[in-house]
């Protein structure tokens, strides 16, 4: 039975199976041991297949930004193509929260879809009249702000299940003083914003609404530096 496991795997069910094993205990949870044992496999039959484990991972970062891929109708608008960009990266952070770690560096993987995103980024800036390094910069910009906002809430309250209500009741139990009655209260401004957080809209999406109102600001700022030049 064991030889016609073997038999089957394929480099595109490895791949598979190591997201999924990520999405359940993090990227330390993928070893090539460990993905042999959710397909029934040795680790090293799957060396017959990819060459190590930092191999593996480039391949799961690759698989998921081809998940995540930017529209192949790319926006004219350069404000509407990074906005469909954006919104992708802010998608696959959550669908796959250890893509977050894989891809915030100055180094990530080179495959070639994690390439075709790039060229498809930096062609929204076509036209403008900006050096490379604007562009790069600008990039930057916009990418920092839904990979900060997204660990802020991926490493926080979202990781464990729990919501913006939970948020508040945390808040409101930690704010010094705010469970007493005190007239006025001493971080009048703190308890106001915490309230704040408990008022969730009909759907689940607040998390989405934050994520959306900061990006219309990064983009309002990138807005203004170019008309600054011109």
């Amino acid at each position: 039975m064991a030889s016609k496991v073997r038999a089957a795997l394929s480099l595109s069910l490895i791949v598979e199976t190591a997201i999924k094993v990520a999405d359940e205990g993090g990227l330390e949870a993928v070893t090539m041991r460990g993905v042999g044992q959710r397909l029934n496999a040795t680790g090293m039959a799957l060396y017959r297949h990819v060459a190590n484990r930092e191999a593996l991972i480039e391949l799961m970062i690759d698989q998921v930004v081809k998940e995540f891929a930017y529209p192949e109708g790319r926006p004219e608008h350069w404000r509407d193509a990074l906005q469909a960009a954006a919104r992708q990266d802010w998608r696959s952070y959550f669908a796959h929260p250890w893509m977050l770690a894989a891809t915030a560096t100055a180094k990530p993987p080179m495959g070639p879809n994690m390439l075709a995103s790039m060229e498809w980024s930096l062609a929204t800036f076509d036209g403008l009249g900006l050096s490379g390094a604007e562009k790069l910069y600008l990039l930057g910009v916009v990418n920092s702000y839904g990979q900060g906002l997204a660990l802020s809430w991926g490493h926080g309250f979202l990781a464990r299940g729990e919501d913006r209500e939970d948020a508040a009741e945390w808040w409101m139990a930690n704010l010094p003083g705010e469970g007493e009655v005190e007239t006025p209260p001493r971080y009048s401004r703190l308890l106001e914003v915490t309230k704040s957080l408990g008022v969730s809209p009909a759907s689940e999406g607040y998390i989405d609404d934050e994520f959306e109102f900061g990006l219309q600001r990064v983009l309002d700022g990138i807005q203004v530096y170019l008309d600054s030049r011109g």
